[in-house]
């Protein structure tokens, strides 16, 4: 947990556990239907700040602010499943509006510059850190070292392209892609072995023919959730 994480976390568990005193020592009086929402909306906000996916926190806080509507007579408790086929069908646009097909094709931007980067000493190595929220990004590696990236991006399009660097053999990209798409460019002399876990996303990765001599391997981990990574 980051540290930023850990303190929007603390304050809410410190506010409810100073609340739920105060109800039971009878200083205060919640006395409010769907109090036991707060044990749903509480944990997916603190998820929130924390996790990279952002995805399921937001589902959830949905659904908890649902019930608690609905305890609260706001609405119709046989309305409630009516009102999570709203947020499918907002959830599913989403995924159309920032796919990876569609993010492809928005106006284009220019490459943006590799040297830029911030560098993250991990395990000896030094790896690239990308992360990109709305837009479309590129980056070419062309003539760069390259040992390895850890790639986040949330309603956008990453582009890295890898052909022409100076691959190091057994290269990590760690990726977190939701709501948006990334495509990762390799040259012919490279091997791709993806273990990312996808939840509502695809992952497309090229097969590998003809393999030379003295192929270097690059390793795709990580998560996709609602969006779409293609390796070619």
């Amino acid at each position: 947990m980051n540290n930023k994480g850990k303190i929007i976390g603390g304050v809410l568990l410190l506010l409810l556990g100073v609340g739920l005193m105060l109800e039971v020592t009878h200083v205060i009086n919640f006395n409010f239907a769907g109090w036991w929402t707060v044990f749903i909306i509480v944990p997916c906000l603190v998820a929130l700040f924390n996790n990279r996916n952002k995805a399921w926190p937001l589902i959830g806080i949905g659904i908890g602010v649902l019930m608690l509507l609905a305890e609260q007579d706001v609405i119709l408790w046989n309305d409630v499943w009516k009102y999570f086929i709203c947020i499918a069908l907002i959830v599913w646009g989403l995924v159309l509006i920032f796919s990876r097909g569609c993010m492809k094709g928005c106006s284009s931007t220019e490459k943006q510059a590799v040297d830029e980067l911030k560098l993250i000493s991990q395990d000896g190595r030094s790896i690239r850190e990308i992360n990109a929220t709305f837009g479309k990004h590129n980056y070419v590696f062309a003539g760069q070292r390259f040992e390895g990236a850890r790639v986040q991006t949330s309603f956008g399009f990453v582009g890295i392209d890898l052909r022409g660097a100076d691959i190091l053999d057994g290269a990590v990209i760690n990726v977190d892609c939701s709501f948006g798409g990334m495509e990762i460019q390799v040259g012919d002399d490279v091997i791709v072995k993806q273990a990312v876990e996808s939840s509502f996303a695809g992952v497309e990765c090229r097969e590998h023919l003809n393999i030379p001599e003295g192929a270097k391997t690059i390793y795709i981990k990580g998560h996709c959730t609602f969006g779409g990574i293609e390796i070619k």
